[in-house]
């Protein structure tokens, strides 16, 4: 079992659930698998793959997509009384590469950070889904422009760029209240 989750305070029911899709290290650390790369996490270690294959966990139609695992078994630490049959639960990670997300029929809810790398993923993420390639460009003075659509920083969502350009795709965001990531937040609550 890994220690380390136990020390995040992630319960059991999660951590039993996300137990096939790790590999605890002889130094204590794990290791998830993202085809021949690995998200390997530690104490003072978080690091991301930039992999082609993401990184998946459970089959259920209920689909979760972040960044990364840590991030999705933080999300599940949090909310897993909202999910009685985790067997319902799939979780994708895609690292820093998320061109290539498998075909994906459940509902779908992102799981990417508060911050502007976070909501510009969103838009990234949702229009991959749909098979649709965005150009995102910085204009400067916080402002963005996608597909001949003006966002400022402040604005920019998921919803207000689905309400722009009149898209309802059904693909929900999931954001921690007080942190940027769930990971983050379960990182400051425990260690």
């Amino acid at each position: 079992m890994a220690m380390l989750l136990n020390k995040l305070g992630v319960p059991r029911n999660v951590r039993l659930f996300f137990e096939p899709y790790y590999r605890v290290l002889a130094d204590g650390s794990i290791a998830f698998p993202f085809g021949d790369e690995f998200e390997h996490v530690a104490p003072n270690l978080h690091r991301l793959p930039t992999a082609v294959n993401p990184w998946t966990a459970g089959c259920g139609p209920l689909v979760f997509i972040s960044f990364s695992a840590m991030e999705a078994i933080s999300f599940l630490s949090f909310s897993a009384h909202s999910f009685p049959d985790l067997d319902l639960l799939q979780f994708i990670a895609v690292g820093n590469h998320w061109e290539n997300i498998p075909s994906i029929t459940g509902k779908t809810t992102l799981l990417f950070g508060k911050d502007i790398l976070g909501r510009l993923t969103d838009v990234k993420v949702s229009a991959a889904l749909r098979t649709k390639k965005i150009a995102i460009r910085y204009t400067g003075d916080e402002e963005f422009h996608i597909d001949g659509h003006r966002f400022s920083e402040g604005q920019l969502t998921l919803n207000a760029f689905e309400k722009t350009l009149g898209i309802r795709s059904g693909i929900r965001t999931v954001k921690p209240r007080s942190y940027n990531t769930f990971f983050e937040q379960i990182k400051y609550q425990n260690l």
